[in-house]
């Protein structure tokens, strides 16, 4: 079978994180199916005089020379003022190119698009024009966010009632989706999946002195764009309650993260930590690479997320394949993750302190089954969800 997936977020030069989730599914489908991935990428004029834009300008028109072709097409996107249209110009953007492709031999039978704005809305019109069936993934944003966005809300809908098959990442966005009008039928729950040839156990001492930490005490893990939706500062709020009112004092909370496309939001949780006098007990070791970042899973005892909005984070079970019990806000597809006090405890949302400190207690005092725990994890990896998609990719 011949794919296009189109993704806005996808890893590039400029932005190696970006969209990780998205490439690790790609990578596993691409050793079932031939591939061509196009992850276009916003442009407006004058954008390198604006430092948050200006990496933009060095990411290539392609790259060629990997598992499978890459191609990183510009579409015009006006931040904030024309956002609504963004769908009408990736088509205009992404028209040329797939005739190209086809041209060039790669008749493809399906076009994958990963969000269903702006990139479903796109496809739909792709793939009406050139005689193809299209899917739309949901991950979080389109049906957690971009609703509250009239004119962008109505594309979302469009997209959602005339894909030929929606994924969802969670069953909570295909209850969203259904809720927004779209056919219960056509959506199929495909999680996110786990790399465990990257994401193992080691060993908590090694992993600590590896990083610099120190090898006594008890280290909370959460990891993230330090933004407001991630919750960070429900993490903060409990760790006062933690080391100031219940004495935990060789308690620390490690926060590994960085700017993201959304308010930065670094000052706030200083402000948080300098009130608290948890200068000592929260670290901020910047943004990290996803290689590095299993270093950072085993050299904590448990990992936490209190994000607000999120469609299935890959960071848990990340956490899990290392053995690291986590500790997780109820809402949207975490709860779909962490199924059983077997694996972790949920915090009704919104995590307050007193509770998010109750939770993040029990866990670390826990005497967790850490085989059971990497188990669990094991059973749901990239490959085993690529096999189950192109099953069902064919049978459309």
């Amino acid at each position: 079978m011949k794919i296009i997936s189109i993704s806005t977020m996808f890893p590039n030069p400029a932005q190696p994180i970006s969209g990780i989730f998205v490439q690790n599914r790609l990578s596993a489908l691409a050793r079932l199916a031939e591939l061509r991935v196009i992850s276009p990428i916003p442009y407006f004029p004058l954008e390198r005089l604006i430092p948050r834009y200006r990496e933009r300008s060095g990411i290539p028109r392609a790259d060629l020379d990997g598992a499978y072709p890459i191609y990183y097409p510009r579409f015009l996107s006006i931040p904030r003022f024309l956002k609504p249209l963004d769908g009408f110009f990736l088509f205009f953007a992404l028209w040329p190119l797939l005739r190209k492709l086809r041209r060039s031999g790669f008749d493809f039978d399906l076009i994958d698009a990963h969000l269903a704005f702006p990139e479903g809305f796109a496809c739909r019109f792709l793939g009406w024009m050139m005689g193809k069936k299209i899917c739309v993934t949901l991950r979080g944003h389109d049906i957690n966010d971009i609703p509250d966005f009239p004119v962008r809300k109505r594309q979302v809908v469009f997209s959602l009632r005339n894909a030929d098959r929606v994924y969802a990442v969670s069953a909570a966005l295909k209850a969203g989706a259904v809720g927004l009008g779209a056919d219960a039928g056509r959506i199929m729950v495909s999680t996110n999946g786990v790399d465990i040839s990257n994401f193992v156990p080691s060993d908590r001492a090694a992993a600590r002195k590896r990083l610099g930490l120190p090898p006594e005490g008890k280290i909370i893990l959460s990891i993230g764009y330090l933004v407001h939706r991630k919750g960070f500062h429900h993490l903060i709020k409990a760790m006062d309650v933690l080391v100031n009112r219940e004495g935990r004092k060789d308690l620390r909370l490690c926060i590994v993260g960085g700017p993201g496309g959304e308010e930065y939001s670094k000052p706030l949780l200083d402000e948080l930590i300098a009130k608290a006098g948890l200068g000592g007990h929260v670290l901020f070791p910047g943004q990290k690479p996803n290689r590095e970042l299993p270093d950072w899973y085993n050299a904590c005892d448990v990992f936490a997320l209190m994000s607000s909005k999120e469609g299935w984070p890959n960071v848990i079970l990340e956490a899990m394949a290392c053995g690291i019990p986590v500790v997780g806000n109820a809402v949207w597809g975490i709860p779909e993750i962490i199924v059983s006090e077997d694996y972790g405890f949920l915090v009704q949302d919104p995590p307050e302190p007193d509770r998010t400190a109750q939770a993040l207690g029990r866990a670390l005092e826990k005497a967790w089954d850490h085989k059971a725990i990497i188990a669990y994890a094991g059973s749901q990896t990239w490959d085993k969800v690529a096999e189950r998609l192109l099953a069902d990719m064919r049978a459309l």
